[in-house]
């Protein structure tokens, strides 16, 4: 299973971490989760504040399938 993650503002400097593909995708050879992945690429969880799962906010605990879409967002403060 192949799934493309995105991490977004801050926690971009992860994406460097982990086994991301150049295209940002990471391969499971089993079931995983979001967490899952998260995991993988060393994100501490206390740093994501939203995820979205094929453009749909979801929890870390989602299950993941073949070619999903995982955005990861840190909290943004802005004014």
């Amino acid at each position: 299973m192949k799934i493309e993650i995105r991490l977004f503002a801050t926690l971009a400097a992860y994406a460097g971490h982990g086994d991301l593909d150049a295209g940002g995708c990471l391969s499971f050879d089993g079931p995983a989760t979001i967490r899952d992945a998260v995991r993988r690429l060393g994100v501490p969880e206390q740093e994501i504040k939203l995820v979205f799962l094929n453009g749909v906010g979801a929890a870390l605990d989602s299950p993941l399938k073949d070619k999903d879409r995982v955005g990861i967002f840190p909290p943004i403060g802005g004014g």
